[in-house]
């Protein structure tokens, strides 16, 4: 099976011949680019960013890539001002936000993702990935979702005090960036993304309650995640958050996988979730990033992917990855080291 074959049969609850692996080495990459993570975040030299990702897939061998730059493309395309240091990753400017009071909200207008900011820049890489690695490879686009650009762009203390005090204001602006993203979404696709990926980080007990998510972004997900299902594309989430809202997502995102770093919020272990939602919807994940990814040794690498096969392998539904981006810092070797185990363990 090729690299794509494995994913999309993962993906969609299969057995492949072996499992997938793809750590999510995204800033990473731009060692290989010729090119400072500064100068890689901006997204101005997207022909640059496409030739070190294809460089790290082919020296780790990795199944694929995702298209996350980071947190900020979005708001910075709806008018955020992005503070992008030299070593550290790109940010809003939170000394002075976008959205400084409630009434700021009204700020947030329609845009065209294809030709906006750093979105565009994305929306390149993806159709250079497509033409370079389109047949053989899972291409993987990212949004990051209304709730969580949102936040960013007002700041993330005031922002929450005015889901409860000024809900009518920032619903305002929600459903204005649902329909761009949604439309960035099949943009994705479109450019050649075999699968788009809706970050959904506030659906966890670390973050928000329930109901309050469901209230603010339950019914913008649905018509993001609407769109890259009728676009042909395979939905995928991600989530970072511990104790993440499965039921939620299920209901209102309809993913094929998930790509998580903790369980959902009603089972108490890894063996739970495996038994509850490992058989409805295919589990990217699920590595520490720091302690075992960037700081463990390759011992303790092989000894966590053995660890993370025995309870994933069986029946499929399962794709090797870290549980959230591979530290841009972090020893590219590591990355490999993941690959090199989950070839040795993930044979079916």
């Amino acid at each position: 099976m090729s690299m794509l074959e494995r994913v999309a049969t993962a993906a969609t609850m299969g057995t492949p011949d072996v499992v997938p692996c793809a750590p999510l080495v995204c800033g990473a990459a731009h060692r290989f680019s010729g090119q400072t993570y500064e100068e890689w975040s901006r997204c101005e030299d997207p022909e640059a960013m496409v030739a070190g990702g294809l460089a790290a897939i082919e020296y780790a061998d990795m199944c694929g890539i995702v298209l996350l730059v980071d947190l900020t493309v979005e708001a910075g395309a709806f008018g955020c001002e992005t503070i992008f240091p030299v070593m550290d990753t790109a940010h809003p400017n939170y000394d002075d936000p976008f959205i400084k009071g409630p009434g700021d909200y009204a700020k947030v207008k329609k845009i065209n993702p294809r030709e906006t900011g750093r979105m565009k820049g994305v929306l390149d890489q993806i159709a250079g990935y497509s033409k370079a690695i389109g047949e053989t490879h899972a291409i993987v686009g990212f949004v990051y979702g209304s709730l969580g650009t949102l936040s960013m762009m007002r700041g993330p203390e005031a922002f929450f005090m005015d889901l409860v005090e000024h809900p009518d204001e920032v619903m305002g602006a929600l459903e204005i960036m649902d329909d761009v993203l949604a439309e960035y979404a099949v943009a994705q696709k479109e450019a050649g993304a075999h699968a788009v990926c809706y970050d959904n980080l506030y659906a966890s007990e670390s973050i928000l309650s329930k109901p309050l998510w469901r209230k603010f972004e339950g019914k913008g997900m649905l018509k993001v995640c609407d769109a890259i299902a009728d676009s042909g594309a395979l939905v995928v989430h991600h989530n970072c958050g511990n104790g993440i809202y499965f039921d939620e997502l299920e209901k209102y995102g309809h993913p094929h996988a998930v790509s998580h770093a903790y369980v959902a919020d009603d089972v108490d272990s890894w063996e739970e979730h495996k038994k509850k939602w490992g058989s409805k919807i295919c589990t990217i994940g699920w590595m520490p990033p720091g302690p075992v990814a960037m700081l463990g040794n390759e011992e303790e690498i092989e000894e966590e992917v053995k660890a993370e096969m025995e309870i994933f392998k069986p029946g499929g539904g399962f794709i090797q990855s870290t549980g959230c981006e591979f530290p841009p810092n972090a020893p590219l070797k590591h990355a490999k080291m993941i690959v090199d185990a989950a070839k040795k363990y993930g044979v079916y």
